[in-house]
């Protein structure tokens, strides 16, 4: 046995001499971002429109940039003192429809550290301006799993339907009017059950992370219609991805799926196949 290990292994080695192999080079430097506050979790590049990229950090709002990413700008100055826990940014949504719309699920934490509820930030400008939308809840852009999503998704065929993952047991939302009102999927099964530590004592770690990221498939449908097939991971150690195949009214747990793990992020590729970390 050994001796035929050894046999295959020279052979392999002996195939892959024969070949050549091209490296290709990355270099990597940091990114100045002016005034950037907090952890940066979350980076969106808008699918349609040439360089444009918005980065959300955990703490200190959202950042935009038009030259992919040489230069950045600060799009929540105008939040005042009072009203600091919009500045967690939960999700970024950035339309690949009409690339000036972009949407922000605004909220630091979803525990007793504030009173305040989350937020939908509307903008049909790159985020120059914003309108704003209450939530019936709480959102938690520095809560644990702040690196995961993105929680807030467009659909790419009928861009007026938006859905948002949601912490604390509430669930899967949706918006059929360009994010200006939501309500509950009820149809959606997992609201999520993962804790990081259920007994820590500082009111942080202890609180249900949910559902975590929307990705739509966008060759499902045709555009101008729902898209029909859209994949949802939840922080759930057991059964954590889920499908739809009728744009959202009925779910299904994905089967054979693995346990034992924290779906962080997901990405649909061209031919289909779902990448997720």
């Amino acid at each position: 046995m050994k001796k035929k290990f050894g046999t295959f292994v020279f052979l392999l080695f002996s195939m892959l001499n024969s070949y050549s192999f091209e490296v290709q080079k990355y270099n990597w430097r940091n990114v100045k971002i002016e005034g950037g506050g907090g952890f940066v979790p979350g980076v969106v590049f808008n699918p349609t429109q040439r360089g444009l990229v918005y980065a959300r950090t955990d703490i200190g709002g959202v950042y935009r940039s038009t030259d992919s990413g040489k230069s950045w700008k600060q799009l929540m100055n105008w939040v005042s003192f009072d009203e600091w826990n919009l500045l967690g940014a939960e999700s970024v949504a950035t339309d690949p429809v009409e690339s000036n719309r972009l949407y922000i699920a605004a909220g630091t934490y979803t525990n007793s550290w504030t009173n305040m509820n989350g937020e939908i930030l509307i903008s049909e400008d790159y985020g120059e301006t914003f309108s704003r939308v209450p939530l019936p809840f709480k959102l938690g852009g520095n809560m644990p799993g702040r690196n995961m999503g993105e929680r807030l998704a467009i659909d790419p065929n009928k861009n007026n339907i938006l859905y948002l993952g949601t912490r604390e047991g509430n669930g899967l939302w949706r918006s059929i009017d360009y994010g200006r009102s939501w309500s509950k999927v009820e149809s959606f099964p997992n609201p999520g059950t993962y804790v990081q530590d259920p007994n820590c004592p500082y009111d942080y770690m202890n609180h249900v992370t949910g559902v975590v990221w929307v990705v739509f498939d966008k060759k499902s449908s045709n555009f101008g219609e729902p898209t029909k097939v859209i994949y949802v991971g939840v922080a759930d150690l057991n059964e954590s991805i889920y499908v739809s195949t009728d744009a959202g009214n009925t779910w299904r747990a994905i089967p054979n799926q693995p346990t034992g793990l924290l779906p962080q992020r997901a990405k649909l590729s061209d031919n289909g196949w779902l990448y997720i970390t």
